[in-house]
């Protein structure tokens, strides 16, 4: 592979500047130019030590995030963003794998604005990122990408969904490029994906609060933007009763099974809905399609190669496969003739004459009731089937006769009804109907994308024994 990678020849950031200095490269209370930009990240870098691995706080404000990124890049850096949310064993754990890196967070990013620096040449195929995987089975691995994972990830996604920059019409620079909402945390591997996004397209990166009442206001200033479902599920009566028209375009939902009457209210109010299936090693989205009420997730994206195992475990292959994971100092390649076993199930469909790619659920997820295998996922997409219900999470409680029995945690926009949710669940085998219907906890889960199902079953226990 040549120092170019889908056409890429220099850090993308540099390279829009040349191309449209004057264009807008971040939105945001203090928004930059393209060569604002450049000129904030070079000062940025004046606060590296010699350290190969610069961590990042996840409380610096995003915006200082994003340019410190880039700066730690270009100097030739290899970067964590590090969730503050994460216990002090399992932050302490990490860490102790990194071998030697320099800390920045609010207290210590100072920067040297008269210093030189050093810009290290464009190398696409070297370590850049680091992103940790949830470590819902222990303790999280660190996943090490190069710029040609994150670029093939980009490449590929934006060929199916619509995301206009600088580089459909580089000849004439325009101002009016899409903008995408940075509404995803930069330790998760779907953040750094919006990044990478804005920089393969020379679009715009928008920064506004992404909290709580902020949200909705943000969506409107925004084309595209990534989502959860419960979120676009609170902001779209708040965008209904709008009577300003929003710039909203196109939202990729992920962390969650999609509800189909979501989809359905989003696209009345000209909100195309976007879902899919990846994971941090594939540097985020795999498969796509536009929502439309089937519980499928699409096809691959170019640059992306998935096979099934013979137990229908999903294989990883192709460009955005991670070079491997970083312990004790170094890095640990993965195999990419042999490919990365997912632990993901699945099965393929054929619908339109194309074959589309089923979620089942996981293997770790799965328990046993009663000598049975239960899928937590499949309970769960049956109960997705009634509009009320949002989002729902099934888990296992300890059994005395059964071993386990599956208990369904629900968050409705409705009062629960014990009757109606389970006469509804009749037509499941009985050891997949759920003893319990349980409201969805009140307590913070931390910041991660995706609901703890460990958590959850926690709750769940303690609720059922009371």
């Amino acid at each position: 592979m040549t120092a170019a990678a889908f056409g890429v020849k220099a850090w993308p950031w540099r390279h829009w500047a040349d191309c449209a200095p004057d264009s807008l490269a971040i939105e945001s209370d203090t928004s930059l130019t393209w060569q604002a930009l450049v000129a904030d990240v070079d000062r940025q870098q004046t606060q590296f030590n010699a350290a190969p691995v610069v961590v990042f706080d996840s409380r610096l404000a995003p915006q200082r995030l994003v340019v410190g990124l880039l700066a730690a890049w270009q100097a030739g850096k290899i970067t964590l963003v590090l969730n503050h949310a994460l216990s002090d064993d399992v932050k302490a754990a990490v860490l102790a794998e990194l071998g030697e890196f320099q800390w920045l967070d609010r207290d210590n990013d100072k920067v040297r604005g008269s210093d030189a620096i050093s810009i290290v040449p464009w190398q696409p195929w070297q370590p850049l990122t680091m992103t940790l995987t949830s470590g819902s089975t222990g303790k999280p691995k660190a996943v090490v990408h190069a710029a040609h994972q994150h670029l093939a990830s980009a490449a590929g996604l934006t060929q199916m969904l619509p995301f206009q920059g600088l580089s459909e019409h580089e000849e004439r620079p325009s101002s009016s490029t899409d903008s995408w909402l940075l509404s995803l945390p930069l330790f998760h591997v779907s953040g750094l994906a919006i990044v990478w996004r804005w920089l393969f397209k020379g679009a715009t990166l928008a920064i506004f609060p992404c909290q709580g009442e902020a949200l909705p206001e943000s969506l409107t200033r925004v084309t595209h933007a990534s989502l959860v479902p419960t979120q676009l599920y609170r902001v779209l009566p708040w965008l209904a009763a709008r009577q300003a028209p929003s710039r909203l375009k196109h939202v990729l939902l992920g962390g969650a099974v999609i509800p189909a009457r979501l989809t359905q209210l989003a696209e009345q109010q000209g909100i195309a809905c976007w879902c899919g299936y990846g994971m941090t090693e594939t540097a985020s989205t795999v498969t796509l399609k536009r929502a439309d009420g089937h519980d499928d997730v699409g096809e691959p994206l170019p640059y992306r190669t998935v096979a099934l195992a013979s137990d229908g475990e999903v294989i990883h292959r192709g460009d955005t496969l991670a070079l491997g994971y970083w312990q004790a100092g170094r890095l640990k390649a993965l195999s990419a003739e042999q490919g990365l076993a997912s632990r993901d199930l699945a099965r393929w469909e054929t619908r339109r004459q194309r074959p589309v790619l089923r979620i089942i659920g996981r293997k770790d997820n799965q328990f046993i009731c009663g000598g049975e295998n239960v899928q937590p996922e499949r309970i769960e997409n049956h109960l997705l089937q009634r509009d009320e219900i949002s989002q729902v999470v099934v888990v296992p409680v300890i059994d005395h006769e059964f071993g386990a029995r599956p208990v369904a945690i629900v968050q409705s926009t409705a009062p629960l009804d014990q009757v109606q949710l389970t006469a509804h669940c009749q037509s499941l085998a009985p050891y997949q109907r759920p003893i319990a219907f349980l409201p969805w906890p009140t307590f913070e889960q931390g910041a991660s994308i995706k609901p703890s199902r460990v958590q959850l079953a926690q709750w769940a226990s303690q609720q059922i024994e009371h």
